[in-house]
């Protein structure tokens, strides 16, 4: 995985392989890390990398001065587990899907040359983690956590989709293993034993996370399926999550946390994506006006639909319309 400052911003910046003094509470153990240390107008940015036995652990640290996209790219197919420590960064994928993650990891199943932008805000802190684990260790894990074997069998067929396991908070256990590895004071033959079962055992903190989710009832899984397809169909109706989760006796937040689960972002940002991604369909391949199109995705204020429309592309819908045809 690569990561890329906007090219205007590059210009501006100085890298260095040295972390300073004040940042060296950050600064990872292990021998042969990889150090990036990126500062100038925009901010201070610090990119560790290191291999653990089989096993690849990223760790970066972000104080933007001003909003900043950086771009993200993978060459090769790869399952990755992510995790946000500290601060809300904004993922943007090529399908208009968007996550906001905070303080939660996910697996991730990410193929080859997959792209995608993660928004970071001035005056916030940022501090993320990738690790991606040896897929021999992950088989031996998919035997008591069968929910693996589906994006294992994507990596192994090299497909083309991108995946995401359920986001889990990222807790002090799972904090607590990183911890350990990071503070482990001997050396020798045995670090590559103790680092696999760290990393193994934070590994395995999440899938139990999980699994403990999915004790949700059927009822419930149902009702979050019936709302997705509802909205995939007929992203123009709006939706009443009160009056959905009364059907089977739940709470609104109780039936938000879980379509949250589900689609990792809750039912009105899901709402609004999908409104979006119709009205882009409908401006690029068809001459209707605006405002009409405004109307069906939903929006019966066309000045509204047009703000929001160029937050999400950056572009009006008559450019977005000039640039389609």
């Amino acid at each position: 995985m690569t990561f890329k400052l906007p090219p205007l911003l590059e210009q501006e910046v100085e890298t260095t392989d040295n972390v300073p003094l004040r940042y060296r509470k950050l600064q990872l153990p292990f021998t042969d890390t990889l150090v990036e240390y990126t500062s100038g107008s925009c901010g201070t940015f610090i990119h560790q990398q290191a291999v653990i036995g089989d096993h690849l652990y990223v760790e970066q640290y972000f104080e933007p001065s001003e909003d900043i996209e950086l771009h993200i790219s993978v060459t090769k197919p790869i399952l990755v587990l992510y995790g946000m420590v500290i601060g809300n960064m904004l993922l943007k994928y090529p399908d208009g899907r968007i996550f906001s993650l905070a303080k939660r990891r996910a697996l991730h199943y990410i193929p080859a040359n997959f792209n995608y932008t993660a928004t970071i805000i001035a005056g916030q802190k940022y501090h993320s983690i990738y690790l991606v684990p040896a897929v021999s260790l992950l088989n031996e894990l998919a035997v008591n956590y069968p929910q693996l074997a589906e994006p294992l069998s994507l990596l192994s067929s090299k497909s083309s989709i991108h995946q995401v396991l359920p986001y889990r908070k990222f807790n002090g256990d799972a904090r607590k293993e990183l911890d350990k590895m990071k503070t482990w004071a001997s050396s020798g033959q045995a670090n590559p034993i103790y680092y696999n079962n760290r990393i193994s055992d934070f590994i395995i903190s999440y899938l139990e996370d999980i699994h403990k989710d999915n004790r949700i009832g059927s009822s419930l899984a149902r009702l979050v399926d019936n709302l997705i397809l509802q909205i995939d169909q007929h992203p123009e109706k709006p939706i009443n999550v009160n009056r959905q989760a009364q059907q089977i006796g739940l709470t609104a937040r109780a039936l938000e946390n879980a379509f949250k689960t589900r689609k990792g972002t809750t039912v009105i940002i899901y709402v609004q994506q999908q409104r979006l991604l119709r009205a882009k369909q409908l401006i690029a391949s068809t001459n209707t006006p605006i405002a009409e199109i405004a109307l069906e995705v939903g929006y019966t204020d066309h000045s509204y639909f047009s703000r929001i429309f160029k937050r999400a592309t950056g572009k009006t819908p008559n450019e977005y319309r000039r640039n389609a045809h």
